[in-house]
């Protein structure tokens, strides 16, 4: 008997130890079907740069395909910006080799000149006016016309590439500048992943550039404690092995720079002045994997910019209350404390079987936003008041989770925009987005913005397609064919319900119907005590 009681208590021991260290493909409750995500961050490219003319291109495209897809707000080609000595230059159609603009701290607020978008050329050059179509990036055009592109998306923070990407993790803006070498200056307590880790949620994080040893992954050495988690960092030809042994993480990071830990890129990551096809055709492969994998009716992949690199766009970055969170140095210079720029307009593309087709996502949103989402759906509490207010909601409407799609298989092959459509749709209507501009308030009543500026500012309030092509039947309150509204009202009160067509119930009453990891693994140490006591006792 008391063989028993022993080897009982060493299986209890054991299930606890189970129970605390989750495995890698460990996927617990979602909030939605969707049980897997993976975010992919490209380099340094403006919304109007890669979608601008989208989605009629340059020369025009009007068939029945594209005129039945929505319209985001995209480029206005007879714009002008001032080049500094008296005449102004206009935006120009690229190649699939751009030069890259003048990056980093000074040359983005230049270009962003407190929000009128018209030092582009003074800040970060001419070639900050280049822009491509569909002939340059059919395949990130392919996916946004058989899935979702989000047209109001902003980078975290108007800055660098390292200091976006470190805000990408953190939900706030951090005190690193530049994309120097830095080394243990953010405790990894503030990331997702930590809380991801204590939580029991698996992640890992790929990198094409990372090969094993004391440096981790870009940008991660900038937080203390890294060291620590070092077992979730692989190149990215682990995530293909994954994919194929049944051992994909919940979260995945799959990134395609080639530093080894350094701010340095690889020809796959779309950095100009590198081949835009070498990395589509790079991108592809790994999309192509998840979609042919078991996992592809889990998934949602997410492929963003980590800034816009200094190419032009003509939106206004919201100014947002950090709640004490982080710092822009920026606005800290002016006497505005609490309040920080995000960076430039990027694109968002969002693809899963539950993504809408041909869908504009025209919600402010953010790199925060990509962590709210995470949060959200594995029913964990929001890593911040910034991540908490970032319009979660905004990446719901993305999905119709009442519907699921097979994959698109592409390839350079196929990928010709316009390809087909899965299932009929006639959008047809040009997508309005409606940014907060408060912020820009405080600007004008410390006199660093005059009105001319401020009306500009104000104007994407309440915007529409501002490209020299026209349309005829635009709206900005049009249904889907769900019946959701396309633009949410000023308040944002659109329920979670109408937005997950009913396919979850709230988020307190989820979170309440299962045990919590802690709550069973109290129960199983006082099951441990309760058997080692009997076992005494007996003796």
């Amino acid at each position: 008997m008391r063989k028993l009681v022993l080897l009982f208590t060493i299986a209890l021991i054991a299930m606890m130890v189970f129970a605390l260290v989750p495995a890698r493909s460990e996927s617990p409750s979602t909030a939605t079907p969707i049980k897997h995500v993976v975010i992919i961050i490209l380099e340094n490219h403006s919304f109007d740069n890669l979608f601008g003319t989208y989605p009629f291109g340059n020369p025009l495209i009007k068939d029945n395909i594209t005129c039945s897809l929505m319209r985001p707000v995209g480029l206005n080609l007879s714009t002008s910006v001032p080049n500094g000595n008296g005449g102004y230059v206009k935006p120009y159609h690229g190649s699939i080799i751009l030069t890259d603009p003048v990056e980093g701290f000074k040359p983005y607020h230049k270009d962003w000149n407190f929000g009128l978008m018209n030092g582009f050329v003074e800040g970060s050059g001419i070639q900050s006016m280049a822009y491509v179509t569909n002939a340059q990036v059919p395949l990130l055009w392919d996916y946004a016309e058989e899935y979702v592109l989000a047209d109001d998306y902003f980078s975290p923070v108007l800055e660098s590439t390292q200091p976006n990407r470190l805000a990408y993790l953190t939900g706030f803006s951090t005190n690193v500048t530049g994309d120097g070498f830095v080394s243990g200056v953010i405790p990894f307590c503030d990331t997702i992943m930590y809380q991801l880790s204590n939580d029991g949620v698996s992640w890992a994080y790929f990198d094409y550039g990372y090969t094993g040893g004391i440096i981790p992954p870009f940008p991660l050495s900038a937080f203390n404690g890294n060291v620590d988690y070092s077992s979730h960092y692989f190149n990215t030809s682990v995530f293909l092995t994954d994919l194929k042994d049944g051992q994909l993480p919940s979260v995945s990071w799959l990134m395609f720079t080639g530093g080894k830990g350094y701010d340095s890129h690889s020809a796959l990551d779309l950095h100009p002045p590198f081949n835009l096809t070498l990395g589509q055709e790079n991108l592809v492969k790994y999309i192509n994997a998840i979609m042919e994998s078991p996992y592809w009716n889990s998934t949602a992949i997410f492929i963003t910019f980590d800034e816009g690199g200094g190419f032009y766009d003509q939106v206004p970055p919201p100014i947002i209350y950090t709640y004490g969170e982080g710092e822009d140095q920026f606005l800290q210079s002016l006497g505005i404390y609490n309040y920080s720029v995000l960076g430039e307009r990027v694109p968002l593309l969002i693809i899963s079987p539950y993504s809408r087709e041909g869908w504009i996502d025209n919600s402010t949103m953010s790199g925060y936003t990509l962590l709210g989402f995470i949060d959200y759906n594995w029913h964990l509490p929001y890593l911040n008041k910034i991540v908490a207010n970032s319009d979660v909601q905004g990446i719901l409407r993305a999905f119709n989770f009442s519907m699921e799609r097979p994959p698109v298989l592409l390839s350079p092959s196929n990928w010709t925009y316009p390809i087909p459509l899965q299932y009929p749709i006639h959008y047809g209507y040009v997508a309005t987005i409606h940014n907060n501009y408060t912020g820009y308030m405080m600007l004008y009543d410390k006199g660093y913005i005059n009105s001319s500026v401020l009306d500009y500012v104000m104007k994407f309030s309440s915007a529409s397609q501002n490209s020299t092509i026209s349309t005829n039947n635009s709206t900005s309150s049009s249904p889907t064919s769900s019946g959701i509204q396309v633009h949410p009202s000023s308040s944002g009160t659109s329920s979670f319900s109408n937005v997950l067509n009913g396919t979850t119930s709230s988020r307190i009453s989820e979170i309440n119907s299962f045990p919590s990891k802690t709550f069973i693994v109290v129960v199983l140490v006082t099951i441990a005590i309760l058997s080692i006591f009997l076992l005494k006792k007996r003796r």
